[in-house]
């Protein structure tokens, strides 16, 4: 019978990296289910899930702020100003940095707001956004140990086999990601 333990021991940090530049909350989450059994350590799968979330927004970041001055993003800022969110939002850009990873549907637009519409200087954004993946990273795995915990006590009179009990964050990890990637590949032309 496969056993994912070691599999899961061996790429899970890796795993938790690139779904939480990917997906991000619910992939962090399920890591905190897994560090919960006991397959992944807690720290690093903090350190991992806040690596790739930041690792995100650091690329969207650079990209709208190496292409700020093309012409497409530029028309696309010009529509944005009519927004009444937007405004408010590069009003307070170190606040918008802070609160982006928090955020799950301003993700991709608040790095493009700030890297074209703000003065935020690319030292103070990385640095801003670090302590919020943080933050972001350590609560959201937290809430997956605890998420775990809850699970356990609710199957308990059931005999349930270890397989499955890793296996539903795992499958659900993946399938959030096949979900994720494919709505982005539908809103980004060419993709």
């Amino acid at each position: 019978m496969f056993d994912p333990t070691h599999l899961i021991s061996q790429f899970g940090l890796f795993a938790v990296f690139g779904t939480a530049a990917i997906e991000g909350d619910a992939a962090v989450i399920a890591s905190g289910l897994l560090t919960q059994r006991g397959l992944l350590p807690l720290w690093p799968v903090i350190f991992a899930g806040m690596a790739g979330g930041w690792a995100s927004d650091l690329l969207i970041y650079h990209l709208a702020r190496r292409y700020r001055h093309h012409p497409r993003t530029i028309r696309g800022v010009e529509a944005a100003r009519k927004w009444r969110f937007f405004n408010i939002a590069v009003a307070y850009p170190m606040l918008l940095a802070l609160a982006i990873r928090f955020m799950p549907g301003v993700r991709t637009a608040g790095p493009v707001a700030l890297a074209t519409a703000t003065p935020i200087s690319p030292l103070r954004y990385t640095v801003l956004t670090g302590i919020a993946a943080f933050i972001w990273s350590f609560i959201l795995v937290h809430v997956g140990q605890q998420a775990s915990h809850l699970l356990s006590h609710l199957f308990k009179g059931f005999d349930v086999p270890e397989w499955v009990e890793i296996g539903l964050p795992v499958v659900l990890v993946l399938v959030l990601t096949v979900f994720a990637v494919r709505k982005w590949r539908k809103r980004v032309p060419g993709a």
